[in-house]
């Protein structure tokens, strides 16, 4: 199945199109820019799509699945275009990052993907911390030893399914997935591989050591290269023929879209995030990756480093409480005065990343009384991902200082102005709403435009600013205080989320 790419020129001078894919945990979809990085109105395709979860940490999709469900939303896109698939040029993938699918030699899955939220394989990576040095990993890998990463996922695939173990031939991402069965080849761009806990940031290659230790060959992982690829396998090339001379970009991981999305490129310039989970990240070039304590350091691509922090908890936090409390006024209950002695919240539903990166942890409220409300909960609950963020922006901002200005993106924060003002609050910083819209897959699509030559910087490209929400001195302080008493009692619960 595999083969060697073609190098096919750009077919005219004409300015580029760009065919964007944003393939997320729950969804997917497909936009068409044009050489501003402007979405073309009509040419959009989305679809939410289906998620696997238990009770024991498993959250996982389908491949097959997801290719045949990106193939279809291309074709709805190009069909809308009509004549202007024409200008196509280039094709871009942003989807979520440390995910892992087993491929046997026929080029087809032996495992379903595992995404970054699935937590089985948290004991493998307690393992791992007590076999090799977690401190001298986090620094040459950027990654810490955790159950998002890909050493802890294969360790458990081996220890639990150890037939689909001995079948595979391949690991590789879900966007490398996507590209083997229409392009027939393997490639993973510097932005995805950085992600994995696999690769070493400062030689910019597959880690040595740690693939010793867990005794992966290098040849069982795909190529580093951030080259786009061309030439489509032949059941693509008759289905797509309008995208026979564009360029392929491998897919690049939805964070560090996001930023470039938004405008936040720079080293003075830090994006904030929320989506189902969040994340705080800057993205600027480098050779000098640097270590985040309580945080990572990935790769938009081999030059530019990623370097921040991410949440587990924020939009599912959210969506719990509203299927809990359908009744409760979110913004409206944040806006009552609190009471004395008001609870705490650790909203750690699906456990924590930065800066603990305890994936058994759970959620708590503590200081439930007689007269407590659904109300009550919610808040706190709420208020309790801000606390978070707030020691998100700490992780960041400790290790970057020079950031002067913080971007909020992300679908969930954009739709609730109430809750960008409540982070503002929370981390006592300006936060300026970004406007560009479609941040990871525009993103990509600006990422694709300057590989094929068609822009000179990512930075070169405008990304509209919208309204700046300023920090409220005295809901900083109290938010402060409660920052301080979620610490306190996620310290005490400790022992009981180990």
């Amino acid at each position: 199945m595999l083969r060697e790419p073609l190098a096919i020129p750009l077919r005219d001078a004409r300015p580029p199109l760009v065919l964007a894919l944003d393939i997320g945990t729950s969804g997917l979809r497909v936009f068409l820019f044009d050489a501003r990085a402007r979405p073309i109105a009509r040419c959009i395709a989305h679809a939410d799509r289906p998620v696997r979860t238990s009770v024991d940490g498993e959250v996982t999709v389908d491949a097959e699945e997801r290719v045949r469900a990106a193939c279809g939303a291309i074709d709805t896109v190009l069909a809308s275009a009509g004549r202007r698939a024409g200008e196509i040029a280039a094709v871009a993938t942003s989807t979520f990052w440390h995910s892992l699918v087993g491929v046997d030699a026929d080029g087809r899955p032996t495992t379903r993907v595992l995404t970054w939220a699935d937590t089985r394989a948290r004991g493998a990576a307690a393992a791992l911390r007590r076999e090799v040095d977690p401190v001298a990993t986090h620094a040459r890998t950027g990654c810490v030893l955790h159950a998002s990463y890909l050493p802890a996922k294969l360790r458990w695939i081996r220890e639990h399914d150890a037939e689909a173990y001995a079948r595979t031939k391949w690991w590789m991402s879900l966007g490398e997935y996507l590209y083997l069965r229409i392009l027939g080849a393997r490639r993973a761009a510097h932005g995805m591989a950085s992600a994995t806990g696999l690769y070493d940031q400062r030689a910019r290659r597959w880690d040595r050591a740690l693939l010793s230790h867990l005794v992966v060959g290098e040849e069982t992982l795909s190529p580093i290269d951030d080259a786009p690829l061309t030439g489509m396998l032949p059941a693509f090339a008759r289905r797509w023929p309008v995208l026979a001379n564009a360029k392929w970009v491998p897919a690049i991981g939805d964070g560090a879209c996001s930023n470039v999305g938004a405008g936040a490129v720079g080293r003075d310039t830090a994006s904030l995030f929320l989506g189902t989970s969040g994340a705080m990240r800057v993205v600027y070039a480098s050779d000098d990756p640097p270590i985040v304590e309580g945080g990572w350091t990935y790769r938009l691509d081999r030059s530019r480093v990623v370097a921040g922090g991410a949440l587990s908890n924020g939009g599912n936090v959210l969506g719990w409480v509203a299927r809990t409390f359908p009744d409760v006024d979110v913004p409206r209950a944040l806006r009552r005065p609190p009471v004395p002695g008001p609870l705490i919240a650790l909203p750690l539903l699906a456990g924590d990343r930065s800066p603990t990166w305890n994936d058994a942890a759970r959620a708590a409220v503590a200081g439930i009384g007689l007269g407590t409300t659904s109300e009550d909960i919610a808040r706190a609950m709420v208020e309790g991902v801000a606390y978070r963020v707030t020691r998100l922006w700490d992780v960041t901002s400790r290790a970057m200082p020079s950031i002067d200005r913080v971007i909020a993106t992300g679908g969930t924060l954009l739709a609730l102005p109430w809750l960008i003002q409540l982070f503002a609050d929370a981390i006592d910083r300006p936060l300026l709403m970004s406007q560009a819209g479609e941040g990871s897959a525009r993103g990509a699509a600006i990422c694709a435009l300057e590989r094929i030559g068609a822009v000179a910087d990512i930075a070169a490209v405008r990304s509209p600013i919208g309204r700046t929400f300023r920090p409220r001195p005295e809901i900083t302080a109290r938010l402060r205080a409660g920052m301080e008493r979620q610490r306190a009692l996620e310290e005490a619960l400790a022992p009981l989320m180990s």
